[in-house]
Formats: structure tokens, sequence, C-alpha cells
């Protein structure tokens, strides 16, 4: 039992390792390593709570959402992954710069749907 037991749990570690390896090497963008974090944001309509026909954002990587509900203003949610990129994840300095730059793109979009996700996304590499 202990031998099983001891197996599952280095699989889970070796698993969310590569994991993190893998958000570092999706992005050549600058040397941009976002540490534990997907720094991706999702749009979805009809969420818990909303209308069928309201779209809101929120951020993909549950460790980034924590405590963030979603937002009909995808400004709160970019804000929010640039925030969590320093607070939880260990991202470096060129993935917070790229962040900052996502960010400013969104806003300058105006648009508040799926192609204002798609657009952070790119702009980070994902």
């Amino acid at each position: 039992m202990y031998t099983k037991t001891l197996l599952v749990a280095l699989f889970a570690a070796s698993t969310a390792s590569a994991a993190a390896v893998s958000l570092r090497q999706a992005n050549n963008n600058g040397g941009a390593d976002f540490g534990t974090c997907n720094p991706s944001i999702d749009f979805q309509l009809g969420r818990a709570g909303r209308k069928a026909d309201e779209g809101t954002f929120l951020p993909s990587d549950p460790v980034v959402a924590q405590g963030q509900s979603d937002a009909l203003n995808p400004n709160i949610i970019t804000n929010r992954v640039c925030d969590q990129l320093t607070n939880v994840c260990g991202a470096n300095a060129a993935a917070k710069a790229l962040c900052a730059d996502a960010q400013a793109k969104v806003q300058a979009l105006g648009t508040k749907d799926a192609s204002t996700a798609d657009a952070f996304n790119a702009a980070l590499g994902f």
C-alpha cells in the first residue's frame, strides 16, 4: 500500500512539474517565464448567476482565479492576471512586461467578447 501511494505521489509531482515546464516553453516571447501559472483568460456565455446571453471573463488558471469572480469588463480580469504573476506565480520580469503589454492591447481594443480573450491570450503566446 505504501509503495502504491508513493508511486501515485511521484507521478502527480512529475505531472505538475511537466505542466509548469510546458507553460514556460509555450511562450517564446522575450524569455517570458510565467512561473507556475497559466496567464490565459476565458470568455464564456451564461456562467452561473448570469443570463444565458451574458458573456463574462475569468482567468483560466484556478490559482490565478482564486477569490476572483467573473467580470463583464475584461480589464478587471487582465489586471488580476498580471497582478497574480507577481503575487502567486513567481513569474519573471519579462512575463510581467509581456502581460502589461497584453493588458494595454485589450484596453485599446475596447471589445467585450471572445475576440478579446483571444487577443489577450495571443499577445501572451497562448
